[in-house]
This record gives C-alpha cells, sequence and structure tokens, in this order.
C-alpha cells in the first residue's frame, strides 16, 4: 500500500513533465476579461472537473476506449481539446505504466489526459478514489498555479485557495460536465496574441 501512495504521488506531482504549465484552462482569459479569478476556477472545478473528467477517469477504470471517446467529445474547442490529447500523450511517453490503451496512445492515438491517467493508476496498482482524489487535485493546482503566474493571485493566497477549496471535493459518479462561460473565454483565447499560455 505504501508503494502505491508513493507512486500515486508521483503521479500527480506538479514537476511530473506533462506540460501542464503551458495550459490555464481558461484562467489566462477569465483573468485579462475581469472575471474574479477565485470564483472563476471553483465554478470550472465544479462543474467542468468534478462533474466531467473525474466522472470519465472512473468509467476508464472499466472501460477506457468508450470513456475516451466521450472525453475527446465533451471538449468542445480547440485548445482545451488539444490540452488534453497533449498531456495524456506526455503522460504516456514516460513509460511508467503497462497498459494496452495507454500503450496506443503513446504509440499515436489520441488520448484524454483524465483517461490516461486513470489507466496508469490500473496498471500501478493505485485504488480508484485515491487515483481520482489525485486527478481533482492535480487539476485544480494546475488552475491556481496559472493564476499565481498571471498575478492573479499572490503565492500565499493561491496556496489558501487550493487549501480551501481540495476541502470541498466531490468525487462525483454522473457524467454532466458544463460550463458554457469557458466555452466561449476558450475560443476568444484562441485568437489572443500574445499569451502566456496555451489555453
Amino acid at each position: 500500500m505504501t508503494s502505491q501512495i508513493i507512486r500515486s504521488f508521483q503521479l500527480f506531482d506538479s514537476s511530473l513533465p506533462l506540460g501542464g504549465f503551458n495550459y490555464s484552462y481558461g484562467v489566462e482569459e477569465a483573468y485579462y476579461q475581469g472575471y474574479d479569478i477565485k470564483s472563476f476556477i471553483r465554478s470550472i472545478f465544479k462543474n467542468v472537473i468534478e462533474r466531467g473528467d473525474i466522472p470519465l477517469a472512473r468509467m476508464a477504470f472499466r472501460d477506457p476506449y468508450d470513456a475516451n471517446k466521450l472525453a475527446l467529445a465533451s471538449k468542445l474547442t480547440r485548445e482545451i481539446r488539444d490540452a488534453t490529447v497533449n498531456m495524456g500523450r506526455s503522460l504516456a511517453m514516460l513509460g511508467i505504466c503497462k497498459d494496452e490503451f495507454v500503450e496506443r496512445v503513446r504509440k499515436g492515438e489520441k488520448g484524454a489526459y483524465p483517461i490516461v491517467v486513470a489507466r496508469c493508476c490500473v496498471s500501478l496498482g493505485i485504488e480508484e478514489e485515491i487515483c481520482l482524489s489525485g486527478l481533482a487535485y492535480s487539476e485544480l493546482a494546475q488552475m491556481v498555479f496559472s493564476a499565481v503566474r498571471l498575478g492573479a493571485l499572490d503565492f500565499q493566497e493561491g496556496q489558501r485557495f487550493l487549501f480551501e477549496v481540495s476541502g470541498e471535493v466531490s468525487l462525483s459518479e454522473s457524467f454532466e460536465p458544463f460550463s458554457p462561460v469557458l466555452d466561449v473565454l476558450s475560443i476568444k483565447h484562441e485568437t489572443r496574441e500574445p499569451k502566456v499560455f496555451m489555453s
């Protein structure tokens, strides 16, 4: 059990070279448009991660192929879809897990990040709830760290906010992501120049 926990720490560590620092998942455009960043991050976390990526990862423990189709179809803008595919590919390329689906992603098939994460957890013997919790934390942290890089939050405020929101996590089973605001902001961000993040 100890090795599973330590491996989960590695899998969800922000220093894992997945390119996640390149993506803000709408935080950059929300900041430039004058949104309250904390409210925006909380909304995306509740409506897209908890109700989208977490249920998708849960599905992928049993059927990664159907879960992946649903994941790619649910990412409506090019930026958000590219982000999940690029991070999924980067994780697969690390070669830290042995799984048929992950191997196919490593060879060039498109695999959404939450699905690749789930299959790595299966391969590494990481329990489902630990995996889903780690995914929730890592995606929340990615948005918070993006806000810190933009100067929307300072480091201490970012850590306090991360602590606060991570204490509210619900590992939903129902797949029902909904955030038209994110879709609109993502489309606007696609043509923004210059920009710090790719999403």
